[in-house]
């Protein structure tokens, strides 16, 4: 079949997307290819398609096991024979992934950068038909690129084993001096480089000064057409947001990592379906997902870099038509990033100290402990050892990108019990023989330590163990506390931990207190890039986008939020009049003008400046604005 039968009956689209053909025929012609291609430029089809053209298997390295999962899922279903390497404990043994790579017709196969520093698996994979290496998210193999991954670095030994294999290497941000690193890095042979214009000529780049963020989102939401996404920073906000919009009457709701998968489902789909309107999301959301028809994306707060900005704002307007990306900034945010991002990089000596205490918290011994599985009770790993736990969770990931342990979150749900009885107690409670006294003999029986120390218990087990309903297990726990024999919680984390290498202290972590200061020169340059686009109000927004890029503009865009391209601030027609009407009938506060008006924040400060200076308003003590000129 030819590339276009294909693109039609596989993926259902008829043309293929900017520049995606040409980057396919490149690699059909056996070149070292560097695709960038903005957010739903369609990276992901510039192997996939090949694949399905050529003999044997195209090898995919990508950073993140979601987005491995979801290719796989999403290949399975069009029918295209598609795998990963797992390295969660309750996966296939390293040895027979390998064989079902080697022997199972895969098309796709894909693979951390962490799988290729191990010399043992370079050597298996070697016997594997693989005929194109991909590189996702390539970007991170640069240490002035965004998510700069240590490992990425090695990914070049691959090289030695297939030599004459050409690589494709993609990513959809990527300064010039990241470009040149990639293809180093990669030890390109020539420099065929496809590159779409970070220009979006639909999408207006508009920046909010408001002290209110939540009203001034609801205000952005009821004005604009269409469906949108609101990134919020934390999970918790993406929550509360969605309950007030929702209160405001604007169909909405939240999505972050802590919902079930079936609520992610569930949730993604109405809103493919603009059954819900608008998604209060953290920043992962909408990565992968292919809704050309986006109208609106607000941030609630600065975003890391200027990469993961232009990424989630190019999120809006895929499908060509006018967009809107709203940054909401008050004056605290540039600090606010700064503590968020840069105080919470730990220090070598953190880095020294964490590595230790995770070492002794396992019984780890110098020179053992390699390959071993380990689970961490993150929180009471923290409480022992009196860490903070944003910087002891960034240290455990810093070890994760250096392949000095290989950290899985735990999807299992797991409870944390500490005994608050004796056992006399307990032995006397025992003896009703209900289902609370079994539980708390199975605990007792399964925990030697049970009352001197606190216990961590699976509750699916359990159930198991007891023949007990999930329903009735809770009440029966829900007894014991009640009646003082026990206290339980659900911890915020539990992950499984297999170091990649013996105990060595000052060995072992050699590397990653190199990287750590590469780690805070690269942030600390890209949050002062980022508050520098957001607090200059003279230059066009766009291109301060496009140079940072290395891109050319070519005049202003006269659509964004900057003085250079604004001729008149946002605000709905006849804007001034209305207002003036609203505070002749009755005093308003701001709020309850953001609720009946459309207006950028500082459209309104002008305007109310005036007519107080004009002594035609006057506001009172409880902070409303009420009309006094006769």
């Amino acid at each position: 079949m030819s590339k276009n039968e294909l693109l039609k009956k596989f993926w259902g689209y008829t043309t293929f997307k900017p520049l995606q053909e040409e980057i396919i025929t490149s690699v059909l012609e056996g070149k070292d290819t560097l695709a960038l291609l903005p957010t739903g430029g369609g990276k992901s089809l510039c192997y996939q398609l090949p694949a399905l053209l050529m003999e044997g298997t195209v090898l995919v390295v990508s950073p993140l096991i979601a987005l491995m999962e979801d290719q796989v899922k999403s290949l399975d279903k069009k029918g295209i024979k598609a795998m990963y390497f797992e390295s969660h404990p309750k996966s296939l043994p390293l040895s027979q992934q390998l064989d079902n790579c080697i022997h199972g017709n895969y098309k796709v196969v894909y693979t951390s950068p962490e799988r290729l520093t191990n010399e043992l698996f370079l050597q298996q994979i070697a016997h594997a038909p693989i005929t194109l290496i991909a590189v996702d998210e390539a970007h991170c193999i640069s240490e002035w690129g965004h998510d700069f991954r240590p490992a990425y670095r090695k990914i070049n030994k691959i090289r030695t084993v297939f030599p004459e294999l050409p690589i494709l290497a993609l990513t959809a941000s990527a300064t010039p001096k990241v470009v040149k690193d990639i293809q180093a890095q990669l030890a390109f042979n020539g420099s065929r480089l496809f590159q779409q214009s970070f220009e979006r000529p639909n999408l207006a780049y508009k920046i909010w000064k408001t002290e209110d963020k939540y009203n001034t989102a609801a205000q952005i939401l009821k004005q604009q057409a269409g469906n949108g996404i609101v990134y919020c920073n934390t999970r918790r906000q993406t929550e509360q947001l969605a309950q007030f919009i929702s209160q405001s009457g604007i169909s909405s709701d939240f999505f972050h990592g802590g919902i079930s998968a079936d609520d992610k489902r569930e949730k993604l789909e109405q809103w493919q379906h603009d059954a819900i309107r608008y998604m209060m999301a953290t920043t992962a959301f909408g990565m992968g997902i292919d809704k050309a028809d986006v109208r609106t994306v607000i941030h609630m707060q600065l975003p890391e870099t200027l990469e993961h900005y232009y990424q989630e704002t190019g999120r809006a307007g895929r499908d060509g038509k006018a967009a809107k990306a709203f940054l909401l900034l008050h004056d605290g945010d540039a600090e606010e990033l700064k503590r968020q991002f840069l105080n919470y990089l730990p220090t070598a000596e953190e880095l020294r100290s964490t590595y230790k205490d995770l070492c002794n918290f396992f019984q780890i011994a110098y020179g053992e402990g390699a390959e071993e599985l380990f689970t961490l009770d993150f929180d009471r790993f923290c409480e022992r050892y009196q860490r903070n736990k944003r910087k002891t969770l960034n240290c455990l990931e810093q070890f994760d990108r250096e392949g000095i342990i290989s950290l899985n979150p735990i999807k299992e749900i797991y409870m944390r019990v500490v005994s608050k009885c004796s056992p006399a107690q307990a032995t006397d409670f025992i003896a009703h023989q209900n289902t609370a006294a079994q539980l708390l003999e199975l605990l007792m029986r399964q925990h030697p330590y049970f009352f001197s120390e606190p216990i961590t218990i699976e509750p699916s087990k359990i159930c198991s163990s007891l023949k007990l309903s999930k329903e009735r297990f809770k009440d029966a726990l829900e007894q014991l506390q009640y009646g003082g024999f026990l206290q339980f919680s659900i911890p915020s984390a539990h992950f499984y931990i297999i170091p990649q290498t013996p105990r060595e202290d000052q060995y072992t972590l050699k590397s990653v207190l190199q990287n750590s200061k590469v780690l805070y020169r690269q942030k600390r340059h890209k949050i002062e890039a980022m508050i520098a686009y957001a607090f200059e109000s003279n230059r066009c927004k766009r291109n301060v986008i496009l140079n940072y890029f290395g891109s050319s503009p070519s005049g202003i865009c006269e659509n964004c939020s900057s003085l250079t391209c604004s001729h008149d601030l946002d605000a709905e027609h006849d804007f001034e009049n209305k207002l003036m009407q609203l505070l002749k009938a009755e005093p308003h506060s701001i709020q309850e003008l953001k609720q009946k008006l459309y207006f950028e924040p500082l459209a309104l400060q002008i305007v109310l400046e005036r007519l107080l200076n004009q002594q035609k308003i006057k506001q009172s003590e409880t902070q409303k604005y009420y009309w006094i000129y006769e």
